[in-house]
């Protein structure tokens, strides 16, 4: 085991190594558990010549905490997005089983029909491995075989956003040993995700927003707190997609 892993291992408590690391980012403290929306994953913004976007990632980071995916990330990027460029914009979410970047390329496969008619892929995955202790070596394989199954699939000139890991120092459901520790690793699988995507032309890695990182994040069970989240976090991510759509819409 290496030396980063293993201070990583010993913050996050030998007690219940070989367990889970229990808190997550988001984890909510009420006694209802858990909220997840369960209406359909996907969403349609009026309007002419329409964007198509796929959202591949955890639940956690894209949809927990709220009742309705309309409140979703996703869904207020979708809003974002097309009052930008003024043209409609359908959009859906594709879950990772384990919310692990481990299972994206074989989620990526197994859609190949539907992204051959999208024009952009936003990703965003990593809290459960950084909180996994998911090694920048293991994270580097799985990101590439990931990006390179959706370049397989994607048309020529779609575009691939991939998410930075949160700052989970900022983590407020998680001790504060823990959030050291989480953090040193979620800033090293960054630091390799953009590495990653130096050699990928169609890919643009994008940092988490400023406006969420100045004080520690406690949603408790209050689903604004997620709403507003997901609405800074999705309308930030719309800034690094290109203005018009890669291939005119009488093509496609």
């Amino acid at each position: 085991m290496s030396r980063t892993k293993a201070v990583v291992h010993s913050l996050l408590g030998a007690p219940s190594r070989g367990a889970r690391f229990v808190e997550f980012l988001f984890r909510r403290r009420d006694a209802d558990g858990d909220i997840y929306p369960e209406d359909p994953a996907e969403g349609v913004v009026a309007g002419a010549d329409p964007d198509r976007i796929v959202f591949l990632g955890e639940r956690g980071e894209l949809s927990l905490g709220v009742r309705t995916h309309e409140l979703s990330l996703p869904a207020f990027f979708a809003r974002h997005r097309s009052h930008i460029t003024r043209r409609g914009l359908s959009w859906s979410i594709s879950t990772l089983p384990t919310s692990r970047i481990q299972d994206a390329p074989a989620v990526v496969a197994g859609m190949s029909e539907r992204l051959q008619g999208v024009d952009a892929v936003v990703v965003l995955v990593g809290i459960t491995d950084a909180l996994r202790v998911t090694s920048p070596i293991v994270w580097d394989r799985n990101l590439r075989e990931t990006l390179n199954a959706l370049m397989r699939a994607l048309p020529c000139g779609a575009q691939v956003i991939v998410g930075e890991i949160p700052p989970l120092d900022n983590a407020g459901s998680l001790s504060r040993p823990a959030r050291v520790a989480a953090g040193l690793q979620g800033r090293l699988l960054n630091m390799r995700t953009r590495l990653v995507a130096r050699d990928y032309p169609a890919v643009v890695v994008a940092g988490f927003p400023d406006e969420l990182t100045t004080s520690v994040w406690r949603p408790e069970s209050e689903e604004n707190r997620y709403r507003n989240t997901y609405k800074v976090w999705g309308e930030d991510l719309t800034g690094h997609l290109s203005a018009d759509p890669p291939v005119p819409r009488s093509l496609s």
